[in-house]
């Protein structure tokens, strides 16, 4: 059996990370790319870390291998489909579930290499490039009120960094209906990710967001490379911007969180309006419950900081095709006002 750190097994020509640590484990946080095969699943991992408390180690490891040796014979027969690919097995801390397996796949002659310190190690590695994070590319950053499709246009370029999807919210205040938020560490993950295959590219695109996205922060770095970098302001018109956000937002979104929101923005926009968008909501007038929302809450909050910028062009986003055009337009030849 080998074993590789996660900085060398990027290199390998086709390498294939296995993770083999319980689903809520892989849910939490894991290499982008990667496949969960548990050894446990989340019931056994939690006896077995039970069994290590109450009664030591060896029964522990005796229960685990119990439960690990009813299931080898499958993953073997799984993994050994990947065998002109370089396996790497990885699990938290490159302990016994990720050794088992990769000592009786290497025996059987299959590329197999061990992740090295496992998950934990992946995690520091991760940490270590958040703290230090740097793109390279020039950046650009889209600005604009809410539903002026900033995120739409993003994710129609392929030199982009899509933030929100990355943390699994639409940095708003309904930004997490429908949708299953990431965790801090997934989304660090995900972003050195985009990051490193960004790399010598001639230049990037992002969409303008403040120091969280839902409950994600956003790394100093990459936040200070946002304020200084050029912007540019997407705008739309009314009716196109309540089209976008109807088309971006689940039409069948749990009842009960969007009235427990809109009783969360009274303080904000008073009990009068705060009453009117639940009425809407109610009867299903979701074209003026968006258009209200827009108007009541959305662009008082937003404007008067968009006023304050300054943008290198301005880019009508009545036609996202177009939009997209001239969005490359400008960053590729300087096409400003």
């Amino acid at each position: 059996m080998r074993e590789i750190s996660y900085e060398d097994a990027r290199s390998l020509a086709s390498a294939v990370f296995i993770d083999v640590r319980a689903p809520v484990e892989y849910l939490a946080d894991h290499i982008p790319g990667s496949s969960s095969m548990p050894v446990f699943d989340d019931e056994e991992r939690s006896l077995v870390g039970t069994l290590y408390r109450t009664h030591g180690e060896e029964a522990a490891i005796l229960k685990g291998a119990e439960i690990a040796g009813s299931k080898l014979a499958g993953m073997v027969e799984t993994l050994s489909r990947l065998r002109d690919r370089d396996i790497v097995i990885g699990c938290f801390r490159g302990g016994m579930r990720s050794t088992t397996l990769a000592s009786l796949l290497g025996t059987l002659g299959l590329p197999v290499y061990k992740l090295r310190g496992g998950y934990r190690e992946y995690r520091r590695y991760v940490r270590e490039r958040i703290a230090s994070l740097a793109i390279e590319p020039p950046l650009f950053v889209l600005h604009g009120l809410t539903g002026t499709g900033k995120t739409g246009i993003i994710r129609k370029i392929e030199n982009a960094i899509d933030l929100e999807a990355m943390a699994g919210h639409r940095s708003s205040v309904f930004g997490a209906l429908g949708l299953s938020p990431n965790s801090q560490k997934m989304f660090e993950s995900l972003l050195v990710e985009r990051v490193d295959a960004l790399r010598g590219m001639p230049y990037v695109i992002v969409e303008g967001e403040s120091r969280k996205i839902g409950d994600v922060h956003l790394p100093a770095r990459l936040l200070e490379r946002i304020q200084q970098s050029p912007g540019i302001l997407v705008r739309a018109s009314m009716e196109r911007r309540v089209q976008n956000l109807l088309d971006e937002y689940p039409g069948d979104a749990d009842t009960g969180s969007v009235r427990n929101i809109i009783r969360s923005l009274e303080n904000r926009i008073g009990p009068r309006t705060s009453s009117a968008l639940g009425e809407l909501f109610e009867r299903g007038d979701l074209e003026e419950f968006a258009r209200l929302l827009l108007e009541k809450y959305y662009d008082p909050l937003y404007a008067y900081s968009l006023d304050r910028m300054s943008f290198i062009a301005e880019v009508d986003n009545e036609n996202i095709d177009d939009a997209v055009r001239h969005v490359l337009d400008i960053v590729r030849r300087g096409e400003f006002f």
